[in-house]
């Protein structure tokens, strides 16, 4: 699996453990198949597969996800955009500003669902 890598952006702010200054990769186009993120990655784009957060990574949606959103343990995702499948929790942090198309399971974990989002499917 690889994660393409387009440019980057220096923040000048903290989030959670990381210290200011710390860089956050951009994704502004398609991917093509399944991407594994243990950063922290802002996807503008679309993704023709499933997203798999690793421990320790960090996915701000803004975009498409095609398939599946998968959290691992210790992992955290911003879904601003929309998921076209399912989204499986097994014990990250998940926040739902937009659309989900599929179900949402939880075996572990956190998930924070936020007025303006659209969840077509059912919650388990």
């Amino acid at each position: 699996m690889r994660i393409y890598i387009f440019y980057s952006i220096k923040f000048n702010y903290a989030y959670d453990n990381k210290k200011s200054g710390d860089i956050m990769r951009v994704e502004n186009r398609k991917i093509e198949g399944d991407i594994k993120i243990n950063e922290e990655v802002t996807m503008n784009g679309t993704i023709n597969g499933s997203a798999i957060v690793l421990k320790g990574g960090l996915l701000v949606l803004n975009g498409i996800v095609n398939q599946d959103l998968i959290l691992e343990s210790d992992s955290k995702a911003q879904v601003f955009g929309s998921v076209n499948g399912n989204i499986y929790n097994k014990g990250g942090e998940l926040e739902i500003h937009g659309t989900i198309m599929g179900t949402i399971h939880k075996e572990a974990g956190i998930i924070v669902i936020y007025p303006e989002s659209n969840i077509k499917g059912k919650i388990y």
